[in-house]
């Protein structure tokens, strides 16, 4: 029943991820800014938290735009908890608008999914891009488990 439950939470974030897509592109102009950040790979800083006894440290592989999105991968490693440790592919939601907020210096909010290949379990993901500059700045990552929320606070930059 509980994987069950996560399947269903799962699908339904990439849903609600589609339809907001869906939704700004149907509102948005295309912008020469947006279109210039969309052709950019979006790289984060390696990150770790602490959780109880131990630490958590996340790495996010350079994240392509497709498709209203970032794609790429992800590894988390927990220590000593070595069997809660997993990597996968990570899905963020990169509407048109949030890419034209971020390109005029804005904190954008975020969300998406990171599953695991391992056994398919799906997280959702919550976060803040902070730009510092026009190329980068700082980047939050929220992820909820089964043990509670982790967070992790590191650096983001575009490159080609």
């Amino acid at each position: 029943m509980y994987n069950r439950r996560r399947g269903l939470i799962a699908l339904l974030a990439l849903a609600v991820l589609f339809a907001l897509d869906t939704a700004t592109a149907q509102k948005s102009p295309s912008s020469s800014a947006t279109s210039a950040l969309d052709s950019r790979r979006l790289f984060t800083d390696p990150s770790s938290t602490s959780v109880k006894l131990g630490k958590a440290s996340l790495i996010v592989s350079p994240l392509a735009h497709q498709d209203n999105t970032y794609v790429g991968d992800y590894q988390l490693k927990v220590v000593p908890y070595f069997f809660k440790s997993e990597k996968g592919r990570l899905l963020l939601a990169a509407p048109q608008d949030s890419s034209l907020r971020l390109a005029e210096g804005m904190a954008v909010e975020f969300t998406g999914v990171a599953t695991n290949q391992r056994n398919g379990k799906s997280k959702i993901i919550r976060g803040k891009i902070t730009p510092s500059t026009k190329d980068g700045g700082h980047v939050t990552f929220s992820v909820a488990t089964e043990d509670g929320r982790m967070v992790f606070n590191t650096f983001y930059h575009f490159a080609p």
